[in-house]
């Protein structure tokens, strides 16, 4: 009987201790949890992002420059390749986004980290609002010496990256970019010496 009595005051117990212990503050739970965050967002290294950062930023500003193409090109030629930027770079964007979602990170906002990539934001800044005010053959002309040049920038830039990227998947993707990248250089070019105003 002794038994019986002593189990039941200790089962009416239980939900008073339990209910003191709610009200201390539960910080193992919610350490555990920044610790396992910490470590699941910081799969990818800080090399891998700022590539990641540049090439997101490349995408954007070639998908702008080839919707203003489709609009603002005086051949067909020149429209066809504006819409051949748009569609191979929204896609690469899509991988590249679906890529940092997967590794549970987000793509920075890109920050040159020397003078050399600040010169290359800021001249691309600079082009970009320049070709903007012109039009016909002009556009042209300097629409697709802008694709040849920025287009072969980037090629050496995926070139010089490759050595510091640690994650292997993000090196495989960026080495299958780089055929599109290339064509999109080969193909402005051939649209320069198929289009003699665009020479001149």
């Amino acid at each position: 009987m002794k038994i019986t009595s002593f189990a039941l005051i200790a089962l009416l117990a239980a939900p008073l201790v339990a209910s003191a212990d709610d009200n201390k503050p539960s910080t193992t739970t919610t350490d555990k949890a920044k610790a396992t965050d910490k470590t699941t967002t910081s799969k990818l290294a800080d090399a891998d992002l700022q590539v990641m950062s540049q090439m997101h930023h490349v995408n954007q500003m070639e998908i702008d420059m080839g919707k203003l193409a489709q609009t603002k090109g005086s051949t067909q030629a020149v429209k066809a390749y504006g819409q051949t930027l748009v569609r191979d770079h929204t896609s690469a964007d899509k991988d590249m986004l679906a890529f940092a979602k997967k590794n549970k990170t987000t793509i920075p906002v890109f920050k040159p980290t020397d003078e050399a990539d600040q010169k290359d934001m800021k001249d691309d800044k600079d082009m970009a609002a320049h070709i903007k005010t012109l039009k016909g053959a002009d556009f042209d002309k300097e629409f697709l010496s802008m694709m040849v040049a920025g287009h072969e920038k980037v090629l050496a830039k995926l070139d010089s990256s490759m050595g510091t990227i640690q994650n292997d998947d993000l090196k495989t993707m960026l080495g299958n970019i780089k055929p599109t990248i290339q064509k999109h250089a080969d193909t402005a070019r051939d649209l320069q010496k198929s289009n003699p105003q665009a020479m001149k």
